[in-house]
């Protein structure tokens, strides 16, 4: 019983390494929803390990975690990164050789993949703030706030930018580039 408690224990601790190594190496930031994608098929990870494993690195100050948009994000801390650097040699050649491969496969479309958000926040019974917004990663590169009168308008407004957002954050960019194309309007 004992054996089992220590191959236990060691299964945790490469398993943290196992994280600590995707997250420094990744050199970005990862929401958990995109971990979990990039361990799924990963030997020995489900959710519930994954979990455990992660808060006990939060716990320790190995990842650092914050909140984006209702989205929880995590990033190795210096700390981690030291722990990494001191223990990173217990961890076999061939699962680095894979994890290399998880990141350099699916992280291009992480880092690149951009993103059209909108939503809408009462001010008062009668004002919303429309929050129109496109992400690229983690790294806003467009954001507007909308004052609304009711409801109805902000809720238009939202479902239209998610809807065609490419097309009015390149009307924006034209005439923010060329305000001579707005008439009399300035």
């Amino acid at each position: 019983m004992n054996n089992l408690t220590e191959e236990n224990q060691k299964n945790l601790a490469n398993g943290k390494l196992i994280l600590l190594y995707l997250l420094k190496n990744a050199d970005c930031v990862l929401s958990g929803t995109q971990i979990q994608k990039l361990l799924y098929d990963f030997e020995g990870f489900n959710y519930y390990y994954y979990q455990h494993i992660l808060s006990d690195l939060i716990e320790k100050n190995y990842i650092l975690t914050y909140k984006e948009d209702e989205e929880s994000l995590y990033q190795v801390t210096p700390e981690g990164a030291e722990v990494l650097t001191l223990t990173e040699n217990m961890l076999p050649g061939i699962t680095k050789y894979n994890l290399d491969l998880i990141i350099r496969d699916l992280l291009k479309d992480v880092k690149n993949e951009i993103v059209a958000s909108a939503e809408y926040i009462p001010e008062s019974d009668d004002n919303f703030i429309t929050k129109c917004k496109i992400t690229e990663g983690y790294k806003t590169l467009f954001e507007v706030n909308i004052l609304c009168t009711s409801q109805n308008q902000a809720k238009k407004i939202a479902e239209n930018w998610k809807s065609d957002s490419s097309k009015y954050y390149s009307d924006i960019i034209q005439l923010l580039e060329n305000p001579s194309g707005l008439g009399d309007v300035h």
